[in-house]
C-alpha cells in the first residue's frame, strides 16, 4: 500500500499530532471538574481500559509505535477525571519483577511498543520505547521464559530509531 519511507513519515506525523493532543489534554483537564466525555474529546479512544476495585477506571493511551509516552488517565466511579500519569518511567520500570505474567506487566506499564520471538533463544521479548531521565530514547525490554508465560529478566537498550549506529 505505502512504501516504507512514506509509511514512516505518516506514522511520525500521526504520533506528533497525538502527542500534541495529549499536551493540550494535560493542560486543560482539571481533576474533579472534567468528565470521561471531556477526556475522550481531547484524547480519543483509549488503547486499554482497566476496571479498578473502587469502581473507577483507568484508561491507557499508548502512543506507540513511534511515541515514547503511554499515559494513564484515572476516572472515578462517578466518571470524573482524577488525573493522568506517564507510565513509561524509570520508577515504574523498577517495579517490574522477574516472574511477572504478561497481564501483570501490562497492568503496570501497559501495552508494549513491539513484541518479537527470538528463534535461537526461544525468548519472547516485549519492548517499550521511552525517554530516559537523561533525555536519551531507549527501550525497556521484558524477556519472557521459553513458555512465554513469565518474565525471566529485563534489559534496556538504545532505541535504534534515535541511535541508528
Amino acid at each position: 500500500m505505502f512504501d516504507p519511507i512514506r509509511r514512516a513519515v505518516l506514522t511520525a506525523l500521526l504520533s506528533a499530532v497525538l502527542a500534541g493532543c495529549d499536551g493540550v489534554a494535560q493542560r486543560k483537564l482539571i481533576a474533579g471538574q472534567h468528565s470521561e466525555h471531556d477526556v475522550r474529546q481531547l484524547m480519543g479512544v483509549p488503547t486499554l481500559v482497566w476496571e479498578r476495585p473502587d469502581g473507577g477506571r483507568d484508561w491507557d493511551y499508548v502512543r506507540a509505535p513511534m511515541g515514547i509516552e503511554t499515559l494513564r488517565v484515572t476516572l472515578g466511579k462517578d466518571g470524573r477525571y482524577q488525573g493522568m500519569s506517564q507510565l513509561l518511567t524509570e520508577s515504574n520500570f523498577r517495579k517490574a519483577q522477574s516472574g511477572m505474567t504478561g497481564d501483570e506487566l501490562t497492568r503496570l506499564i501497559s501495552k508494549p511498543t513491539e513484541t518479537q520471538r527470538m528463534a535461537l533463544s526461544k525468548e519472547l521479548i516485549w519492548s517499550w520505547r521511552y525517554q530516559g531521565d537523561d533525555g536519551v530514547k531507549r527501550r525497556f525490554n521484558a524477556h519472557f521464559d521459553a513458555s512465554g508465560e513469565r518474565v525471566a529478566r529485563y534489559s534496556r537498550t538504545d532505541d535504534p530509531q534515535q541511535n541508528p549506529n
